[in-house]
Parts: structure tokens; C-alpha cells; sequence
């Protein structure tokens, strides 16, 4: 599902949910959505997200996950988000 998102998203640029770990991890850390699977998240996205942010959204959220919201101990005290996460699933942070 996934490789066949990023294809419509960068072939086409038609609006697609390309779930990655970082887009799963951080929207449901942030309490956006309550999924357990990357698939359960992009169908939740699909319903919450209004569709002209979904390529956008992916993007934004893989670049901040690899950078400031990593899976262990991730850069809360620089997060521009801090005072507005929910935290969910964080148990140290730097």
C-alpha cells in the first residue's frame, strides 16, 4: 500500500497517505489518531486529514521524525509542538 501511494503521490501528484513509520509513530504520539498498525493509521488519516494536506503531511512528518521526533528519546525541549503533544507512548525525552 505504501509503495503504491508514493507512486500515485510522485507520478502523478495525485493526494496520497504514504504511511510511514515516522507518519504512524508521530501522528498517533501526538494523539491525532489511536492506531496500531501503519495501515489502521492511513485510513484513519484518510477520514481526519483533509486530502489536499495528505502529500504534504508525509512529508513534513518524515523529515521531523527524522530529525526531531525520533522512536526513543526524542528532541522534545527543541520540538516547536512540545507545549501541545500529547506524549503518547513517550517515556524519556531530551
Amino acid at each position: 500500500r505504501k509503495t503504491a501511494n508514493l507512486v500515485v503521490t510522485l507520478a502523478y501528484r495525485k493526494p496520497g497517505n504514504c504511511v510511514y513509520t515516522h507518519v504512524h509513530r508521530i501522528s498517533n504520539r501526538w494523539g491525532y489518531v489511536r492506531t496500531k498498525t501503519p495501515e489502521e493509521t492511513e485510513f484513519a488519516l484518510r477520514k481526519k486529514l483533509p486530502r489536499r494536506h495528505w502529500i504534504i503531511f508525509n512529508d513534513l512528518l518524515v523529515t521531523f521524525g527524522q530529525n526531531l521526533c525520533h522512536p526513543t528519546s526524542p528532541w522534545c525541549s527543541r520540538c516547536p509542538l512540545e507545549n501541545v503533544c500529547a506524549k503518547v507512548g513517550v517515556t524519556r525525552s531530551r
